[in-house]
């Protein structure tokens, strides 16, 4: 989850960063990935991701 970056860069940035984002990212059980934004021009972020991971 992130919240308030703009840009798909920023995000991705913020989350390899983050210990426990970076591990999921890396995560070599982990073959499939799925990410997602929703604007909400009244709420205080404004901009919400979110990544689902997936194996087989």
């Amino acid at each position: 989850i992130a919240a308030a970056l703009d840009t798909t860069a920023k995000v991705v940035e913020g989350w390899l960063a983050s210990p426990g984002h970076c591990a999921n990212i890396m995560n070599p059980a982990f073959s499939e990935l799925g990410a997602a934004y929703a604007n909400d021009p009244q709420s205080d972020a404004g901009i919400y991701w979110t990544a689902l991971f997936g194996g087989q």
